[in-house]
């Protein structure tokens, strides 16, 4: 089963809660299934849900809290995940049996879970949602890769967001599981928008990712490139002289279309935005996130 196989059911869908990457490549993937005929229920946190509304004012939301991630901003995510080690298995734990609850309440036929290990139910289609197949540890590491395809095979099914040769994701993305696996393509939200405005941003840096790293990126880019124009949370401060953009995603979305080039973190959802957009993007990663530093290098090898 593929996306394009999902026709006329009701469908359970929560995203991650690691930034807002996972909510972004999920709107077109969600307007697909809608333009199918496909009932969506979107299971997620209030703030995840604002950002929703704007795409689709009209569908069901269900509150479902997020996963205890605590970032330090020191780039050691490995222990920071350490740490909170305990109350991510006492959610994932707890997670579960919610989405029982859900299952039951919405007479679900099919649910999407986009890189939330706890979100599926026994005897319920469930698909795991991912653009790593394989996590980009080191040597010393290989436990976690081992515990992530564990936690996988829990699903019926993986869909990654990307093409079957792995364009975008390189070795992430490589899998030769063909039974469950499935390469649905890359998404992108702009693959909503019918028109497009006039080039008339020089320069336009996308602050994203969680916000203490997303502060340290702002500061960087104001200091590197202040002629940039900044698309960013309010909670993020920068020096009074500095063009914004604070607004809803749908007005963010409306100075990303006019960019002439983009300034962004290596995160997979705003790499797959720029190959749809095809717009030349300046990508930094976010310092400890071996993920980031992978994309980073791949995607500018592949250019």
């Amino acid at each position: 089963m593929r996306p394009v196989d999902v026709v006329g059911k009701k469908v359970l869908f929560s995203p991650l809660n690691w930034g807002f990457g996972h909510v972004s490549r999920s709107i077109a993937l969600i307007d697909q299934l809608l333009q199918q005929g496909n009932n969506v229920i979107i299971a997620c946190e209030e703030a995840q849900q604002e950002v929703y509304k704007e795409y689709f004012p009209d569908l069901n939301y269900e509150f479902h809290e997020g996963y205890p991630f605590d970032f330090k901003g020191k780039g050691n995510f490995a222990w920071d995940l350490f740490l909170r080690g305990s109350k991510l298995r006492l959610r994932l734990n707890s997670e579960t049996r919610q989405v029982s609850r859900l299952v039951k309440k919405h007479q679900v036929d099919l649910i999407l879970s986009d890189h939330r290990y706890g979100f599926y139910l026994k005897g319920m289609h469930s698909v795991f949602i991912t653009h790593q197949y394989n996590l980009p540890v080191k040597w010393f590491q290989a436990p976690v890769d081992i515990l992530h395809k564990k936690l996988m095979k829990r699903f019926h099914q993986i869909w990654v967001m990307d093409d079957s040769n792995s364009r975008l994701a390189g070795k992430l993305s490589v899998s030769m599981d063909a039974k469950s696996v499935a390469y649905i393509g890359a998404y992108s939200r702009f693959s909503l928008y019918q028109e497009f405005p006039e080039k008339s941003v020089e320069k336009l840096a996308i602050i994203s990712g969680p916000e203490i790293y997303a502060q340290q990126f702002a500061d960087w880019v104001v200091k590197e490139h202040p002629d940039a124009t900044l698309v960013c949370d309010k909670s993020i401060s920068t020096p009074q002289n500095t063009v914004r953009f604070s607004g809803s995603w749908r007005h963010r979305d409306d100075q990303i279309l006019k960019a002439k080039h983009l300034i962004s973190r290596s995160g997979y959802s705003t790499i797959m935005d720029a190959d749809f957009l095809g717009i030349p993007i300046t990508l930094v990663p976010t310092p400890g996130q071996a993920e980031q530093v992978y994309l980073s290098k791949w995607f500018k090898g592949s250019d």
